[in-house]
């Protein structure tokens, strides 16, 4: 870690909210949301010269299925912490997916989704909801947050598709999302921050959906959401007063960025434990564990090296790992050594701090209100 890393990892814990606890929280975005829908829907978009391989979330990102749970569960297990708790990844989740049949009966011109319930079914893999909440929630091993509804911009995607994008067109014939339109950036003309606005109509429209994806995510997993993190860390603050009337009351993206018109945006800087007039509290994500990265260093060192960083400001580490790493529909290989790598991270953590503490993003919620925040 070069020294403009330090610094910079230094500033993001030394102010705000602390414990002497030495507390472990994993944060991973996207589960429940397709991407690519399978092996041969990539192939036949790169047969037709569309560059997938730019994004990483073009290449190898897709929806989990059954045996990618059983895996990542099975390295969760091999450990505990001082108080017998497995480590615990916080699943971000969305809670639904688009419709492809009934938007295109629509000639898009209407939105139509399905929960995530119907897209695992779809999928061919019904027993998965069922394992998530029977193991992964019940043994607090992949415990579930809010997300947002869908990882898309409803108006945004279907702008595109009416206006005739040929390269979005083909990925709706093969039920994907590709969003290469603006990349992963903060372009104007990508679709995949649920939570941008164009408009007061707009805005409106995003505070409908907010709330049916809060009561679809309490149907589905049987509580509600503490916490939230909004796709590509885009989003309005009044968004917020509808997430806490809904019970939403702490934000997992301390950096976020507010759309400002023209495809413009301001970005907003929380430190730990900061709360605004809605009372929505934030916190920061200190850590990196990404090996879906090409980087030019080892992410188990990284990750511990900040780590250590954040205990010795007296803050929790939080992990950003996105769902990218641990699914394996589109490439296997790429799961199988980001779980090792885990296993390694895990592994690492619990020689250097063996008095660490694992737990999910609403355990470090109920910990900070109990503080009187």
């Amino acid at each position: 870690m070069n020294l403009e890393t330090k610094l910079r990892k230094n500033y993001v814990n030394f102010r705000g909210w602390s414990t002497s606890r030495k507390i472990v929280v994993i944060e991973s975005d996207d589960w429940g949301s397709i991407r690519i829908s399978s092996k041969e829907a990539y192939e036949a978009l790169v047969s037709k010269g569309y560059p997938l391989h730019k994004s990483k979330f073009s290449s190898i990102d897709t929806l989990e299925c059954t045996d990618d749970l059983i895996d990542l569960f099975a390295v969760l297990e091999q450990y505990k912490d001082l108080s017998d708790n497995h480590p615990v990844i916080t699943a971000n989740a969305l809670v639904a997916n688009p419709n492809f049949e009934c938007i295109r009966k629509d000639d898009f011109n209407q939105y139509h989704y399905e929960t995530i319930e119907e897209t695992y079914e779809r999928y061919g893999d019904p027993g998965l909801l069922k394992l998530w909440l029977e193991k992964g929630i019940k043994e607090n091993l992949l415990y579930p947050q809010f997300h947002g509804r869908e990882h898309l911009n409803p108006k945004k995607w279907l702008r595109l598709l009416r206006g005739g994008n040929q390269m979005e067109l083909d990925a709706f014939n093969q039920q994907t999302l590709l969003g290469l339109s603006g990349s992963h950036t903060l372009k104007k003309d990508a679709y995949m921050a649920a939570f941008e606005y164009d408009s007061v109509v707009h805005k409106k429209e995003i505070e409908k959906i907010t709330i049916d994806g809060l009561s679809l995510f309490e149907r589905l997993f049987g509580f509600r959401s503490k916490t939230f993190i909004p796709s590509q860390s885009k989003q309005g603050l009044y968004i917020n007063k509808v997430l806490v009337e809904h019970g939403v009351c702490f934000n997992q993206a301390g950096q976020f960025y507010e759309p400002a018109g023209n495809g413009q945006f301001k970005r907003h800087d929380r430190y730990w434990g900061d709360k605004d007039k809605f009372g929505m509290v934030y916190w920061r994500r200190n850590c990196t564990f990404e090996p879906y990265k090409d980087t030019q260093y080892d992410p188990v060192e990284r990750c511990l090296e900040e780590i250590n960083i954040a205990f010795r400001w007296r803050k929790p580490a939080v992990i950003n790992s996105h769902r990218i790493n641990y699914v394996s529909r589109l490439d296997k290989k790429h799961q199988t050594q980001s779980l090792c790598l885990l296993d390694d991270l895990l592994k690492g953590i619990l020689n250097r701090w063996p008095d660490v503490q694992f737990i999910n993003s609403a355990q470090l919620a109920e910990l900070m209100l109990k503080s009187k925040l």
